[in-house]
């Protein structure tokens, strides 16, 4: 009979020990709102299922918005997340303890037009907060930021705040800190251009973008270039439409590595300058 007891006990230790390791990970965020059609897939993995106000968010999970849709999640610490139409965004790590003043927060940014807002500022002497997308690499100290994705390039707005940006290769050194009211942009294997200036202009298209997305707003972000061998449009080559002509008034050129002062925001259609990638 004691074998048995004891052997009883092992079990159900061991079933303890086991237990929250098979268990479901604890959520690091909620879906504050959803409009449209907006899907979440567990730890990245398909199907995806379609995500309600208030389902949880853990880590390895991957959000996109369709297009029309738009969602905000907030998360443990209160930082808002918020994805523009036609948007992917991987939560690849989330740790917050608020007793310790401890975070480590991870996030990918894959497609389309991300609005985040970090509201708590933790004294690390490394960002807690990091973002990253195809060509850049962000660190966040207590900020307000808005990053686009087009194809070979990344938009990182800073309407409030301080954030460190780099390119996202080892191999391609240099790094900027932006601060409030400054932007710059990352184009696929170049380090970050000097920032400029974050005019109301380009805060209101971001802003409208946020609703449209990149393609639904008559833009035409992340839509093929016509003519032969014309390349994906980026923020910097929109021709068109009265809109894209507006774009191409409030988003100055990229700089090259020889201006040592940011150009100012120009009054009329501008290019890119002679040697600057397409």
């Amino acid at each position: 009979m004691r074998q048995k007891i004891r052997l009883f006990v092992i079990i159900l230790t061991l079933a303890a020990l086991v237990v929250p390791f098979t268990s479901h990970a604890a959520a690091v965020g909620r879906f504050s709102l959803v409009t449209g059609q907006v899907e979440l897939l567990k730890q990245g993995k398909i199907p995806a299922i379609p995500a309600k106000p208030q389902d949880g968010v853990e880590i390895g999970d991957v959000v996109r918005t369709k297009s029309k849709a738009k969602a905000q999640l907030t998360m443990v610490d209160d930082s808002v997340i918020t994805l523009a139409p036609e948007s992917r965004l991987a939560i690849a790590d989330y740790q917050y303890n608020p007793v310790r003043e401890e975070r480590r927060a991870v996030l990918r940014a894959f497609r389309g037009l991300v609005h985040t807002v970090v509201k708590r500022i933790i004294k690390t002497e490394e960002p807690d907060f990091i973002m990253e997308t195809h060509t850049a690499t962000l660190g966040v100290r207590g900020t307000d930021w808005y990053t686009l994705l087009v194809p070979n390039s990344t938009g990182v707005y800073l309407p409030r705040g301080i954030l460190g940006v780099s390119a996202n290769l080892p191999t391609v050194t240099g790094s900027i800190r932006l601060q409030s009211g400054q932007f710059t942009q990352v184009l696929r294997g170049m380090p970050p251009s000097l920032p400029q200036a974050l005019t109301p202009e380009i805060l209101r298209m971001l802003e409208k973008l946020m609703d449209t997305g990149l393609t639904g707003g008559g833009l035409g972000f992340g839509q093929p270039a016509s003519g032969t061998g014309a390349q994906y449009q980026t923020p910097l080559t929109l021709p068109g439409s009265p809109d894209q002509k507006l774009l191409q008034q409030t988003i100055p050129p990229v700089l090259g590595p020889q201006h040592q002062t940011p150009a100012p925001v120009q009054s009329a259609p501008v290019q890119a300058p002679h040697g600057s990638p397409p």
